[in-house]
């Protein structure tokens, strides 16, 4: 996945905040913090928020993947194996011989089966099963390891580089669930990835770069390099 800078602006803000990597905004004011939630979670009607990348193209709601509830949410769904099955079929064409004895296994279950069709009582009829059906059929799917909120948030991390149309990653309080230690790993992966994340905070962060809004509205940075 090729980085992309974004911008995020709205009306508290005198100039936008550039997104790259991990990005932490922390909004003290509740009002603005719970409008800007659900801009972005409907961001299809949002009036307030703006996200636009370095071209100043602006963002679309299928460009973005916004989680509030980290433990709720389905890394299964889908959206996601369905870009997984394309990634095995590719995988198979790349093995001919492979390939070759699936397509010739599903023609004779295709074939048996359609000697019952014939038996039936009703006229009935099948479709040729392709090879990504045959991926669903036999119930293929990630396997979920995740024993803690960090756990599951990398795996997030992992089905985000495979949503290729997905550009920005939202967490909504997230990072009061996480260690110092926790979120710098997560920075971490995200600069070797190039994934652009955004970290929606209410408080701030210890030791983590990070932009505060205060109840004033002014904008000020703390551990930034």
């Amino acid at each position: 996945m090729v980085m992309t800078t974004m911008n995020l602006n709205f009306p508290q803000l005198d100039e936008p905040i550039t997104l790259e990597n991990m990005t932490t905004v922390v909004v003290e004011d509740v009002q603005v913090f719970a409008n800007l939630v659900r801009e972005l979670y409907g961001f299809d009607d949002a009036n307030d928020v703006r996200l636009y990348d370095d071209q100043f193209k602006s963002l679309k709601a299928a460009d973005m993947l916004v989680i509030t509830d980290i433990l709720g949410f389905d890394v299964n769904s889908r959206p996601v194996l369905k870009l997984v099955y394309q990634d095995l079929e590719t995988q198979l064409n790349e093995k001919p011989e492979v390939k070759s004895m699936i397509d010739k296994l599903t023609a004779t279950i295709s074939e048996l089966i359609g000697y019952e069709l014939l038996d039936h009582e009703l006229d009935l009829e099948q479709d040729e099963i392709t090879v990504q059906e045959l991926f669903k059929a036999l119930g293929i799917q990630i396997e979920t390891l995740s024993d803690t909120i960090f756990e599951k948030i990398f795996e997030i991390l992992q089905i985000f580089k495979y949503l290729s149309k997905k550009k920005l990653l939202v967490f909504i309080n997230a990072a009061s669930f996480l260690t110092s230690d926790e979120l710098a790993a997560i920075r971490e992966f995200s600069e070797l990835q190039g994934l652009t994340l955004l970290f929606l905070e209410r408080y701030k962060v210890p030791d983590m770069p990070q932009y505060i809004l205060d109840s004033d509205y002014f904008l000020y940075t703390e551990n930034m390099v």
